[in-house]
């Protein structure tokens, strides 16, 4: 103690009197730490994060607000945090080291005082935690109609609207999507709000969309009505859905939900004949359309479908093949013939501008073309027009005799003689006569015929030269809807 006085002095007596007055001496003494009155413990202000009704708080940690001043072996683990006014959003704590956690109940702004204590100093600041309620909502909208077996895609976040969520970036980022109740229609699935697919069923389907962010949901009810029209299946057409119509009519005038459109027009068609798949040549443009080729009777041939043949007493196809459905010269009997249904027959020769029509009561083509139903004439001359004028077109017998009277009819036969028998007659075409009766009362007996499915005893005979094909000059179309 002596030794440290005498220095003190001899350091005194030694300086300039003139500065003497400007200098201050401290002399650390050891093992003697800063005095408590000498620290200093402040809270800064600070932007809490908000937080969100019923999802985890990201958390703060309050002590990145803290400095504590004044002493070297200052440690935060000693420090001591503490609610001092106000009160904290529902749900959510402050831990005693400052951390500020929990899963807010309720929206709304909570303010309060945190205090931070280190041994005796005490700093404090108050702050304010929003807390907001997230609402998530879809708008309503309408689909376009969509058509079987083609690709669709419809994005739904633009209906999407999510608010009250600091973290939300928007454009659906985050987003659940699902469909909550009903079904989208059969080919179309939900991915990221994006509805795509291709639809593979007619109808109409509803169904309810439901987009969440975390426990949040908005949802929705929509409807999605789907059509099939007509498309290239390979080979032939059919509608979109995979199905078949009835009948070429069927598809020319269809109930909703199917639409004549896409790949219309004349060709093959497939169509559910008595439960059957099958393939038919149909005219959709002529005469109104919705015919179903029947037959086709080759040009110069008077044998192959003569009106006697099993094609029309027994149905029996000939060609009905991809190859015969169509509207070129040759022989052609349709599976349709012994099976549709139609009321309206139409026949058309290549060598025509017009075509002939016949109506009657709905049945089968082969019943309708049957023995059964065959009318039976034996006029007398000038019954009931002297030429024939369409298809055949001429005043005379293929041997050069003058004609006195001729007939174009559908399914029948000039009889003659006793018991009476078909001399001459057609399916459908003509039969001619060349007798003469002053007296007009017999005609005697038709012997020349032609058109669709002509036969007869006198079919083929020396008035015909020898010849079934000569009164056969073009290709016929049978048609029935």
């Amino acid at each position: 103690m002596m030794k440290k006085t005498l220095l003190a002095a001899l350091i005194a007596s030694t300086a300039l009197p003139a500065m003497a007055s400007s200098y201050y001496v401290v002399v650390p003494v050891p093992n003697h730490s800063a005095s408590v009155g000498n620290i200093l413990v402040t809270l800064s202000a600070y932007t809490v994060p908000a937080g969100v009704v019923g999802r985890v708080y990201p958390g703060f940690d309050f002590n990145s607000a803290l400095q504590v001043l004044g002493d070297p072996s200052y440690n935060p683990s000693d420090v001591r945090w503490s609610v001092a006014g106000g009160a904290l959003p529902a749900g959510m704590s402050l831990s005693a080291s400052g951390k500020l956690s929990g899963t807010p109940t309720a929206a709304g702004t909570s303010s309060f005082q945190v205090m931070a204590a280190y041994k005796t100093k005490a700093g404090e600041h108050s702050y304010q935690l929003v807390v907001s309620a997230v609402t998530v909502s879809l708008a309503q909208t309408t689909f376009p109609m969509l058509m079987a077996g083609t690709a669709v895609s419809y994005d739904l976040k633009p209906m999407l609207t999510v608010s009250g969520d600091p973290t939300y970036a928007g454009g659906g980022a985050g987003i659940s999507w699902a469909v909550s109740s009903g079904a989208l229609p059969a080919g179309l699935s939900l991915t990221n709000g994006v509805i795509s697919g291709t639809p593979t069923a007619v109808g109409t389907a509803s169904f309810e969309v439901t987009a969440s962010d975390g426990p949040y949901a908005g949802s929705a009810n929509y409807s999605m009505s789907v059509n099939a029209n007509l498309v290239n299946q390979g080979g032939y057409r059919a509608w979109s859905d995979g199905t078949y119509a009835s009948s070429c009519q069927g598809y020319l005038t269809p109930n909703a939900p199917y639409v004549y459109s896409g790949a219309t027009g004349d060709g093959v068609y497939r169509i559910n004949l008595s439960g059957t798949p099958t393939d038919v040549y149909c005219n959709q443009t002529a005469n109104g359309g919705g015919w179903t080729l029947l037959m086709k009777q080759a040009q110069g041939d008077g044998t192959t479908l003569q009106g006697d043949t099993t094609y029309w007493t027994n149905g029996t196809t000939l060609n009905d093949t991809a190859s015969g459905r169509n509207m070129a010269d040759g022989n052609f009997v349709s599976a349709a013939f012994a099976k549709i249904s139609a009321t309206q027959y139409m026949l058309q020769a290549a060598n025509e501008s017009t075509v002939q029509t016949y109506s009657r009561a709905a049945s089968t083509p082969l019943a309708a073309f049957s023995n059964a139903n065959t009318a039976r004439y034996s006029d007398a001359n000038g019954v009931p027009m002297k030429y024939p004028n369409w298809f055949v077109r001429t005043t005379t017998y293929p041997d050069g005799e003058t004609l006195t009277q001729a007939r174009f009819g559908f399914n029948f036969g000039e009889a003659y003689g006793s018991p009476a028998a078909i001399y001459c007659g057609a399916r459908w075409g003509w039969s001619a006569n060349q007798d003469v009766d002053p007296q007009n009362t017999v005609g005697g007996s038709n012997d020349s015929c032609g058109g669709l499915g002509a036969y007869g005893l006198q079919y083929g005979s020396t008035y015909m030269n020898q010849n079934k094909n000569a009164w056969q000059p073009a290709t016929l179309y049978l048609w029935a809807k």
